[in-house]
């Protein structure tokens, strides 16, 4: 590893633990289908007083309820040290906006030695457009017809909307989008623990969709809960 690296190693054992903040960008990709849709483009800030500068790549997932973008690769500088990893993916199935890439971690390869972190996903409440039988609503801006929009309600933290055919609530998990929640794993010696925050981007084809801002946690040396 660099210098910096190595630095910002002894500085988490000599500390036991040190904050991360960073911020995360985004840009907007179209679809034809869903609108709209954010993703997210860079990773920067400074760690320790060592810059981070990390662009992420993405790819463009179609299926039956439009094209969906997620991150594929990477790439970048953390100080002196430059960072080309992969970002691993999967698919989770959504009944209304069809299915949709979330990360599962990353790759990364240095020295000869390969490294990997993981990330986990919640469904996190979004307006999303659909809603089977439900009547066509009319647009307040181009007087066309658009698809249902439903309207957030909560009981006991989840998101619920009415079902039609039942009448009665139901959890609305197909209405909302599989979001990164978390980045933990560890690399030589160190812990890395970090939590996403996310905002909304809003869009009248695609609805309400979550996108992540920043991420907040810890770099720990592991010895700290492993003494010898």
């Amino acid at each position: 590893m660099g210098q910096a690296l190595n630095s910002l190693k002894d500085t988490v054992r000599a500390k036991g633990s040190v904050p991360v903040s960073l911020e995360l960008q985004y840009s907007i990709i179209f679809s034809s289908l869903m609108g709209n849709i954010p993703i997210n483009t860079k990773l920067i800030g400074e760690i320790e007083g060592i810059p981070v500068d990390l662009r992420l790549s993405h790819s463009i997932i179609p299926n039956c309820g439009g094209a969906f973008p997620v991150n594929t690769r990477l790439k970048g500088t953390i100080g002196d040290e430059i960072i080309q990893a992969q970002m691993p993916y999967k698919i989770v199935f959504s009944t209304i906006a069809g299915n949709i890439p979330v990360n599962t971690g990353v790759k990364w390869e240095n020295g000869g030695v390969k490294y990997g972190l993981n990330m986990s996903y919640g469904m996190i409440p979004a307006y999303a457009r659909g809603g089977g039988g439900a009547a066509a609503l009319e647009s307040k801006t181009s007087g066309m017809k658009a698809k249902r929009v439903f309207d957030a309600k909560f009981k006991g933290g989840k998101m619920v909307v009415a079902d039609e055919t039942a009448v009665e609530e139901r959890i609305a998990s197909e209405a909302g989008r599989p979001v990164c929640n978390r980045l933990f794993g560890e690399i030589d010696g160190i812990e890395i623990d970090l939590q996403f925050r996310h905002l909304y981007y809003c869009n009248t084809s695609s609805g309400r969709n979550p996108i992540n801002v920043r991420a907040e946690g810890f770099l720990r040396d592991t010895a700290l809960n492993n003494p010898s």
